[in-house]
């Protein structure tokens, strides 16, 4: 009886134009572009520029920001890079190559801080008796990975999407009597 139930109620949300639509599409993109505005002014400020010290150090991908731009430099090149995905996100609601431009960004952003966790020192949490119990610096990392996941599915469908307003011929895609 109760499989049933949950059989019609399964149903009866999957004719919802909420579920058939580009509603999960949007959130995401939403979603993504006040994470990177709220992050981005984040790094304008002195306090955030040395909180980011152990990350950027640690970074395998990020290191080289100290020694080429300095703490704050490295900072404001952070929050520029992250102001500039944020802004290619939300005019890829317009602009379907500028959205391929802010996800291809989004995923480049989370991939170097997701290459972080491996490096990241003291991650788990001595007095609690270390893993699984983890500090709380490198939980902040982990977020990343579902922010990667997002930038992922952002790309796809970015691509499919600019993929359609590409005429064949630009596709590479040839129609088998002009390769006689």
């Amino acid at each position: 009886m109760r499989r049933l139930q949950m059989d019609h109620l399964i149903k009866k949300l999957s004719e919802l134009d909420l579920v058939r639509g580009d509603f999960d599409y949007h959130v995401t993109r939403v979603a993504m572009i006040v994470v990177f505005f709220v992050f981005s002014c984040q790094k304008w400020f002195d306090y955030e520029a040395h909180a980011l010290i152990p990350f950027i150090s640690n970074g395998p991908l990020i290191f080289w920001l100290y020694p080429a731009l300095g703490v704050r430099g490295a900072a404001y090149f952070l929050g520029s890079a992250e102001l500039l995905f944020g802004l290619l996100l939300l005019l890829g609601f317009w602009s379907r190559r500028l959205a391929v431009l802010g996800s291809l960004g989004s995923c480049a952003t989370y991939v170097a801080t997701v290459t972080i966790i491996p490096f990241f020192p003291d991650a788990w949490a001595a007095p609690a008796g270390g893993f699984p119990a983890a500090t709380l610096p490198f939980l902040f990392l982990m977020k990343d990975v579902v922010l990667l996941a997002a930038s992922v599915y952002l790309l796809k469908r970015d691509l499919l999407r600019a993929a359609a307003d590409v005429s064949p011929a630009e596709n590479g895609i040839v129609r088998q009597e002009a390769m006689q």
